[in-house]
């Protein structure tokens, strides 16, 4: 927030460029990317629809994998480009294995699989590791949406054989909304400039913006969102100067916290076992009690916590624990929805939730 203060430089300024530049070449190491990064005024959504865009034709087979309502945004987008949209469904609360994957490629020839990473609506995170391998022997380009774990899950777009990594500014890496960020790995930007078609959107065509973000000092396209891109700037600073691995393990130290709490309370997890995001925790609501109620009822303890979207809306409730969280938070969390419960006569014994998470924590350290 302090970096965005600054007085806004020109766009087309040589000062903004080489920072736009050292920005772009920070990102590319959080992706773990050796194509190129963008950083782009927009959301989430709009990092998957350039992606996608920049990858298929009209008429083209897309496979989408779809473990809830975020991850079936991309079968919209498919559809608007024009492509046969072929979803592979699960369950929400359950994740799709590479097995699964690999099944339906051998049904049809497709030009890209898609994915969410974590799944928000459900907290579920996919094997991208090994997804990632099934869809490279396949032959199709594979487009993954990190908006939920990029910044606080490992992820390594070169790698796990991801072509196009999308995601956006406001979760794992803390800046606020307002940037669509992209990152291609070799085979991805390969492909992208090679393209022969003309791309369906002039704003995201990658191909135009290699333009800037190769010189940023000499180059135009479009213009930068300029104090978005100070706040990355910081950001950026922030989570290297913490380092990757250390990230993550703090992450999955406060998701372990969080999980063990919310069970401890005998509340039941929506994420199937073995595949809870280290970013996000779904909790089912114990019977009777009313969504909009206890989410007030909590924010009355200066906590909020999120809504469930689509099949599970009304039954859950999310808690985000990605980017600069920390102990104090998820145990300040954990209290708040504990009073909440009590509040709500739900019959657990008082205390146990916040005493688990400080257990694992200490485990932990």
């Amino acid at each position: 927030m302090r970096a965005m203060m600054k007085t806004t430089e020109s766009h087309m300024s040589e000062p903004f460029g080489l920072r736009y530049r050292s920005v772009l070449d920070k990102l590319k190491k959080i992706f773990a990317a050796e194509g190129e990064a963008f950083a782009l005024a927009g959301s989430g959504t709009l990092a998957q629809e350039i992606a996608l865009a920049n990858l298929v034709q009209p008429g083209d087979k897309v496979l989408n994998l779809v473990t809830g309502f975020f991850s079936g945004r991309f079968v919209d987008i498919a559809k608007a480009l024009g492509c046969e949209a072929h979803p592979l469904n699960v369950a929400w609360g359950k994740a799709i294995k590479p097995e699964d994957v690999e099944q339906r490629l051998a049904s049809a020839s497709f030009k890209v699989v898609t994915c969410a990473h974590v799944e928000t609506s459900t907290g579920v995170a996919i094997p991208l590791r090994e997804i990632g391998r099934v869809v490279k022997a396949s032959g199709a380009s594979f487009v993954v949406d990190t908006v939920a774990s990029l910044g606080g899950m490992e992820v390594k777009t070169d790698e796990w054989e991801i072509d196009a990594n999308c995601t956006c500014s406001q979760k794992c890496v803390g800046v606020p909304p307002g940037l669509a960020m992209i990152g291609l790995s070799r085979e991805g930007l390969r492909k992208v400039e090679e393209r022969e078609e003309p791309v369906p959107t002039v704003y995201g065509d990658l191909r135009g913006w290699l333009t800037l973000v190769r010189n940023p000092a000499k180059g135009y396209y479009a213009t930068q969102p300029v104090n978005l891109i100070y706040a990355l700037d910081a950001a950026l600073d922030i989570v290297l100067a913490e380092g990757l691995n250390a990230r993550f393990r703090r992450h999955k130290t406060i998701a372990d916290a969080c999980r063990s709490a919310m069970t401890a309370m005998g509340l039941r997890l929506a994420a199937e076992k073995g595949y809870a995001a280290d970013t996000v925790t779904s909790v089912y609501y114990p019977k009777g009690i009313d969504d909009g109620a206890f989410r007030a009822e909590v924010s009355r303890n200066h906590v909020s916590i999120a809504r469930g979207f689509g099949e599970l809306e009304g039954q859950i409730f999310r808690v985000g624990h990605m980017g600069n969280v920390n102990c104090n938070d998820i145990i300040a969390t954990v209290s708040a929805i504990e009073r909440s419960l009590k509040k709500f006569g739900h019959t657990f014994e008082f205390g146990v939730g916040c005493k688990a998470a400080m257990e694992t924590l200490e485990s932990s350290s």
